[in-house]
């Protein structure tokens, strides 16, 4: 028997999805602000490069690991407390981050940011497909949370460069703070409440699924560091697998699995999970390979480098609301496979990016189409990810989808930073050799390996592009 929400979609406040959509901006904002600041702080705490790369990875690490719990915790404990308190965690994170004056309280916050989000995260999407039903009000709430989840990811970059040159680094995390309280003193007056659905915790599900992400996003986080030669990546990677297989013998053998099994023999929900990872894994080594074309090759300061990004922005916006119009009339694969072939080819030409290159002649259209591919891909595939979904099971399928797209980037920037950096070290290593000096070829190698970074980013979205059009929605079969 499924439990139903007591509160009518029609008693909605408003305000919800514009409450909805702030929490998932919120989120998404602070997977890339923080990029832009480095420098500042590695300034202000005399951070070594490793220590530098945890003010990042401190934060996906949490945030990876801890999705599943929180997509089922929205389930178990009630959608609006686990947004609430998500936020409420996520907020205070980010004062002590912002008036942190020691390293080590500095990664603690960060970690505590990422695992608010990991509980705020799910409960947006789950939100949204609970309270509004199959139709023209769901279409239009999707459009809103596509929107803002690639809006947030390029607007942090924005805001990154922008408060780091003209205020201080640590408003890179006080900007949270205000929007943070705001949420907590909105929620209760704007969003229904819901009990969730009384039912016995999965505990052993629960350790062993976070410890296999965890393991997992930690092994490939180090070796994109230390290098995948590096025993301790190897040995995290390696508990990772069996720790897995634990947790779906554990899932299958509970009669109240944390993770329904069944969620994942959808064809269709299964490829949309597959092309959020795909694509993420795609759209973050783009970003941090841009990022560092324009600061170290191009000498962009951080605000100037910030506003570069805004074109992504402008095509999310633009091409969530075509995309809005069009799936009523071509349906969610037709938008998915134009977005990530959008995203491929953007990609790809960004391959010709060079010292001497104008801005408007080529990084400009590979900005837009970056976000064109966003703005269609984010909106018609979280539609997709939703399929079929029962209202008890909305937290942990919205749950998933943000998993994989957490894994996606990971893995995504550990691998294709290694494989560019490889190039680069390459190419200076025969220029030594020859008795050239590695000032004079440094940028040269530099956008050699971001060019073999842009070609692996492609080929994923291409890939992402297969899985869309071999899981359409005709050949679906219900769980």
């Amino acid at each position: 028997m499924i439990d139903k929400h007591p509160v009518a979609t029609s008693q909605l406040s408003a305000l919800a999805l514009p409450l909805i959509c702030t929490a998932q901006l919120m989120a998404t904002l602070d997977v890339t602000i923080v990029n832009l600041a480095l420098p500042a702080l590695q300034a202000e705490f005399g951070l070594s490069n490793a220590s530098l790369a945890w003010v990042i990875d401190a934060y996906t690490l949490t945030y990876g690991g801890m999705l599943l719990v929180g997509g089922r915790a929205g389930d178990l404990l009630g959608h609006r407390r686990t947004l609430i308190f998500g936020v409420m965690l996520f907020t205070v994170a980010s004062l002590i981050g912002g008036l942190a004056q020691h390293e080590s309280v500095l990664l603690g916050a960060r970690a505590a940011q990422g695992l608010g989000a990991a509980l705020a995260t799910p409960t947006t999407l789950s939100l949204i497909t609970t309270l509004h039903p199959v139709g023209p009000r769901r279409n239009k709430a999707m459009i809103a949370y596509g929107a803002m989840a690639g809006i947030g990811i390029t607007l942090g970059l924005v805001l990154g460069g922008i408060l780091t040159e003209t205020a201080s680094w640590r408003w890179v995390f006080l900007v949270n703070v205000p929007i943070g309280v705001l949420l907590i003193a909105a929620a209760p007056k704007v969003l229904p409440d819901s009990a969730g659905r009384r039912r016995k915790l999965d505990l052993l599900g629960a350790l062993t699924g976070t410890a296999a992400l965890t393991a997992l996003v930690y092994g490939v986080i180090r070796a994109g560091g230390e290098g995948w030669s590096d025993t301790v990546a190897q040995l995290a990677l390696a508990v990772s697998l069996p720790l897995f297989g634990l947790f779906v013998l554990v899932e299958r053998s509970v009669a109240e699995p944390m993770l329904p099994l069944g969620l994942l023999r959808h064809r269709t929900r299964l490829g949309a999970y597959l092309i959020a990872m795909l694509l993420f894994g795609c759209l973050y080594p783009s970003f941090f390979f841009l990022t560092r074309a324009l600061q170290d090759v191009f000498a962009r300061q951080p605000m100037e480098t910030g506003l570069q990004f805004l074109p992504i922005g402008l095509g999310v916006l633009i091409f969530a609301l075509v995309t809005r119009r069009m799936l009523v009339v071509s349906g969610a694969r037709v938008m998915v496979i134009g977005g990530t072939a959008a995203t491929m080819l953007a990609a790809l030409l960004l391959v010709r990016l060079d010292g001497d290159d104008s801005y408007v002649s080529l990084l400009l259209p590979c900005l837009v189409g970056l976000g064109a591919g966003v703005g269609t891909t984010f909106v018609a595939n979280a539609a997709a990810a939703m399929t079929d979904v029962a209202e008890h099971e909305a937290g942990i399928a919205s749950g998933l989808l943000s998993t994989f797209q957490a894994v996606g980037g990971t893995v995504g920037v550990a691998v294709l930073a290694s494989m560019a950096a490889t190039v680069t070290t390459e190419q200076l290593d025969a220029a030594s050799g020859a008795g050239v000096s590695f000032d004079a070829v440094l940028n040269d190698a530099l956008m050699s390996g971001f060019a073999r970074g842009f070609v692996l980013a492609g080929v994923l979205a291409g890939i992402a592009c297969v899985v869309a059009i071999w899981t359409s929605p005709g050949r679906a079969t219900g769980r």
